[in-house]
């Protein structure tokens, strides 16, 4: 399928606009050390968006301001600080020539780049507050909608229409979204069973330990069963002309609320009843009055589709704008980055490196974003300045909380490290941060190519024969 030269052009403004919130986020992190390097007297060499060759640079005030070609990241070159030559390129002036700088201005040069990513964090909570939050309403439940035939929780007997009330101690209270809540507390645990507690029918609270399995599909995630399927009215958006649907008399607007005789929660109940190849479904459906009647219709293969069906679109997710504060949204990102590095580091989760996203995943998040409603892009920011603030204080030399590490070392020793042992350090360090680099963007770069290979249904509607004689 071509493109028309206005698809082009939105197209490629919304990658270039991507790329610029992406270089934004890395500008005002690196901006904070320099300007708490100004103001501890440091010198400051170089200003630097991205890695590696040289795009654009220009000299002002003693400082080259530069565009590096690869978009991982940036720095701030600062010779007194920790020398790290192996990302920033030799310093034009020697350490030895230079006034050493405090432990006392090192550690603030350090903390001042993830205060700055605080900062522009919160700024952008602010906005999305007052801007609002196109939010999937349906994740706002924790009743489950389905459960996976032998699925782990099959096995263990937990049911459509259970109400979750706690995962290993902990209140869930929505489906998604939250460090607490329901798919967020599976797919990040960290112990090898499960405790899910239900009630059920509101009659019976059910405790059940229930050991996950790896889903394939989900790069070895561990799943129960139910984390797709929160509770969702089975609401009829449009019934395709010669369809089942269509013959029996179901008209858009109408709920499906029985299926065989059980309750249907969510739409997969419908599509699993017509995928077990009975070859008559009897269905009780409501209209928007309320009132009930009960059919049957045969599903049928369109003669553009090769599965059954019964020929009925969905409604689509209740999106509501929604305005949580700046404190829920930093809060909120925050819990995340911690269960996210407490799962990584846990031998019993399936959470690795691999499922981490870089830069190219980012980059490829801004993109979805900016094309769905840019306003969600706001609240994403929040999420990305969190977690570059924290993850840059961990104490891992060639990141901020490294500087910080060594600056301690530093004061207790009462003398600086050897440079020379500094300088190995780093380097070796920058090899295990490449890496990363390299590992992470490979995962991402898979992710992005199954998602753009993923065979999605024709934008054409099912065609049903006139007679209605599929087989």
């Amino acid at each position: 399928m071509s493109l028309s030269g206005m698809e082009i052009l939105m197209v490629g403004g919304t990658l270039l606009l991507a790329l610029f919130l992406f270089g934004a986020t890395v500008a005002a992190h690196e901006f904070g050390h320099y300007l708490a390097a100004r103001k501890m007297g440091l010198v400051v060499e170089r200003f630097a968006i991205g890695l590696g060759p040289k795009i654009y640079g220009k000299v002002i005030d003693g400082v080259e301001w530069q565009i590096n070609l690869l978009p991982l990241g940036g720095f701030v070159q600062l010779p007194q600080m920790s020398p790290a030559e192996a990302i920033e390129g030799k310093a034009a002036k020697e350490v030895k020539n230079l006034p050493p700088a405090s432990p006392k201005a090192k550690i603030i040069t350090a903390l001042a780049g993830p205060v700055a990513s605080l900062l522009l964090g919160i700024l952008c909570s602010v906005g999305a507050w007052l801007a609002g939050v196109p939010t999937n309403m349906i994740y706002r439940t924790t009743t489950i909608g389905w459960v996976e035939p032998g699925s782990p929780a099959s096995k263990a007997g937990v049911l459509p229409g259970d109400r979750i009330l706690a995962i290993d101690g902990r209140r869930p209270d929505r489906w998604a979204g939250r460090p607490g809540a329901v798919l967020e507390s599976i797919l990040l645990g960290t112990d090898r069973e499960i405790l899910l507690e239900v009630d059920r029918s509101d009659r019976e609270i059910i405790t059940l330990r229930i050991t996950p399995e790896r889903d394939q599909e989900m790069e070895g995630l561990r799943k129960l069963g139910f984390e797709m399927y929160p509770a969702q009215t089975a609401m009829v958006s449009k019934v395709i002309e010669g369809s089942p649907a269509f013959r029996a008399g179901i008209q858009p607007g109408e709920k499906i609320r029985s299926v065989n005789g059980a309750k249907v929660w969510n739409p997969a109940a419908v599509k699993s009843a017509v995928d077990s190849g009975r070859e008559a479904l009897d269905l009780v459906v409501e209209n928007p009055s309320g009132q009930g009647r009960t059919l049957r219709l045969r599903p049928e293969r369109a003669m553009n589709r090769q599965e059954r069906m019964i020929g009925v679109v969905w409604k689509p997710n209740d999106i509501q704008i929604t305005h949580p504060t700046p404190v829920e949204q930093v809060a909120s990102a925050a819990g995340m980055v911690f269960r996210t590095l407490k799962a990584v580091v846990s031998p019993a989760s399936s959470v690795g490196v691999r499922h981490l996203s870089g830069p190219l995943g980012i980059f490829e998040r801004l993109v979805s974003l900016l094309q769905t409603d840019p306003r969600l892009v706001l609240y994403f920011s929040v999420i990305l300045n969190v977690n570059l603030a924290v993850l840059n204080l961990l104490p891992i030399p060639v990141l901020d909380g490294g500087h910080i590490m060594f600056s301690l070392l530093e004061v207790f020793r009462r003398r600086p490290m050897e440079a020379k042992m500094i300088e190995r350090i780093q380097t070796a360090f920058v090899i295990l941060l490449m890496g990363f680099f390299v590992l992470v963007t490979y995962h991402d770069s898979l992710r992005l190519k199954k998602r753009m290979q993923q065979t999605t249904e024709s934008s054409e509607l099912p065609i049903f024969r006139k007679n209605g004689a599929g087989k």
